[in-house]
């Protein structure tokens, strides 16, 4: 039982009920004790008690396992009340609390009844077969790549149960099953990180994917497995396709998040989701998907520059530690970077104070050191905003988090795997390399330089290649107003008059703006040329490309 007071300064009680039915028991929900219970009046449940067993003697407080109950009693208080809101608001659900109060037993649940006139049944399209695109051991091959490489960043599937749901696929190849866009998704991004050349059904197993979930929202039933499937594709066209594709699968992963009602507790979902709500959910699992939606959809809009998907009513807790697995280590990592929300107007302090809790992570995956150096960067990119004298202290530590990046990047890209910041940290490393221009970060060019190529060779692609072009034209072009600096300051220890100075020593041609499309011979700029970095940090580069076809797989 907890305490809290009411206006009035008086105490109040929350009761927890001394018994659970047992459906509650079973789906682990809160049961408040009624018979029938309210959980079980909502969806629709057999209500049933078991005789209350003998009392036991009651065990110390030094033993006694803590109590959710601990929550703040004020943010129970506010979800319970948006759950209100939420509830009159919605035409759907008010027929079912109106026939609660005329016939509790009898009311009718909560569904779209006179949504439209319902002119068209849900069309129903035949799907390409998975067994008949990959034999089993090639699917046993393929998750084995996925569970090494993707699981211990995304752990969204449990490793078991992938075995064997592939065991029963397999089993009976000629039925379709639920789980399926969940193994086409495996099987996908096992080949992708799989270290070698892709299998040849990779675009089928992605086509096969897409095909089956861009039915889930029109579907009349979401399930579990419909969220996972989208977290695995929004993964996958992270990794190889531009960045507006995987933007909209992580909004569309956002909407399914929310249809299961994943994004609350499952003591406090809200009886607006009932008629879509898969209540069969673990709730460890639910967690798991809820975190690593939101941040997947949050990071790829702030990176993006669109706007990211905000549920109501969020009372999702973070998941629990697990061996074998650092998702946890990622939640806490977007836990800071929500500081750095567009609609926050952080102070100096507030974003130095976001830097100190990125460098006290302590991560040994090299896909979560990349995300920590991503965020160091960006946490510098806002204080040139807030800042025009940034401390040496600071940018000192920038450059440390940037290099722990970079050296991540090129350990990541030897062991061929192609997670997207491989290519990105050191382009945006190099970038504010020079953009801080002090004689430490320009010592610093060189080895990151060197270590961009380094990558390049690794995945030739012509997206890697415009990149390397594109920043050793900036290189150059530091290099050349460093050398024109240096010039006006010999001539200006000259005795003869300034004037009779040959225009010659500091002329040069016009810039040729065909060096941003990947020129790499040597660039002279006009006298009066000044690089505004202000205006290129905060222009989006594509690092994708582009086309009808998605991505462009490494050679």
């Amino acid at each position: 039982m907890s305490l809290n007071t009411d206006d009035s300064g008086r105490i109040r009680t929350r009761q927890r009920a001394k018994r659970a039915c047992e459906t509650c028991k079973l789906r682990k929900r809160k049961c408040d004790g009624h018979e029938p219970c309210t959980y079980c009046l909502r969806y629709e449940y057999q209500c049933t008690f078991k005789p209350h067993p003998r009392r036991k003697p009651a065990a110390s407080k030094s033993s006694a396992r803590p109590s959710e109950e601990e929550d703040s009693p004020k943010f129970l208080d506010r979800v319970d009340a948006n759950q209100e809101h939420m509830e009159a608001n919605s035409g759907t659900a008010f027929p079912h609390l109106l026939g609660m109060r005329l016939n509790p037993q009898g009311a009718p649940k909560v569904y779209g009844f006179s949504w439209n006139l319902g002119p068209r049944d849900e069309p129903l399209e035949p799907f390409t077969n998975l067994t008949d695109l990959i034999s089993r051991e090639e699917m046993e091959d393929l998750a084995s790549h996925y569970l090494k490489k993707i699981h211990p960043v995304y752990a969204v599937l449990d490793p078991d149960t992938l075995r064997q749901k592939i065991v029963a696929r397999w089993h009976d190849p000629a039925t379709a099953a639920s789980y399926d866009p969940i193994l086409c998704g495996v099987a996908a991004l096992g080949s992708l990180y799989s270290g070698h050349q892709e299998h040849p059904k990779e675009g089928a197993l992605v086509q096969s994917a897409k095909e089956m979930l861009e039915t889930t929202r029109i579907s009349k039933t979401t399930l579990l497995h419909h969220a996972t499937a989208w977290i695995l594709r929004t993964i996958y066209l992270r990794s190889t396709n531009c960045p507006h594709a995987s933007w909209m699968a992580s909004c569309s992963t956002m909407h399914i998040i929310e249809a299961i009602g994943a994004h609350q507790d499952p003591e406090l979902v809200s009886l607006v989701y009932s008629d879509t709500a898969d209540v069969s959910v673990n709730d460890e699992s639910q967690r798991r998907l809820f975190w690593v939606a939101t941040v997947l959809n949050s990071w790829i809009s702030y990176e993006y520059g669109r706007s990211r998907v905000i549920l109501r009513g969020v009372s999702c807790k973070p998941p629990l530690p697990r061996t074998g697995d650092f998702t946890t280590d990622l939640i806490s990592m977007y836990q800071i970077s929500e500081r750095l929300d567009p609609d926050q107007n952080n102070k100096l302090s507030d974003l130095e104070d976001a830097l100190s809790r990125v460098e006290r992570l302590t991560l040994s995956h090299d896909a979560l050191i990349l995300s920590q150096s991503n965020l160091a960067l960006t946490i510098y990119r806002r204080l040139r905003v807030a800042s025009s004298n940034i401390s040496n202290d600071i940018l000192t530590r920038i450059i440390r988090l940037g290099n722990d990046g970079l050296e991540a990047a090129v350990r990541l890209a030897e062991d061929r795997s192609p997670w997207w910041h491989v290519a990105n940290i050191p382009f945006q490393f190099l970038c504010i390399l020079l953009a801080i221009d002090t004689r430490e970060s320009l010592s610093y060019v060189g080895p990151a330089l060197r270590s961009f190529r380094a990558i390049t060779r690794h995945y030739s692609t012509p997206t890697l290649h415009t990149a390397l072009e594109t920043i050793e034209s900036l290189v150059r072009l530091s290099q050349n107003k460093k050398e024109r600096d240096l010039t006006l300051l010999r001539d200006s220890m000259q005795q003869e008059d300034p004037g009779l100075t040959e225009q010659g020593s500091t002329t040069s041609q016009a810039f040729n703006d065909a060096s941003w499309l990947g020129a790499t011979g040597d660039l002279t700029l006009p006298d009066n040329f000044d690089w505004d970095w202000n205006v290129f940090l905060d222009t989006q580069v594509p690092f994708f490309d582009e086309g009808e076809a998605g991505g462009q797989r490494y050679r």
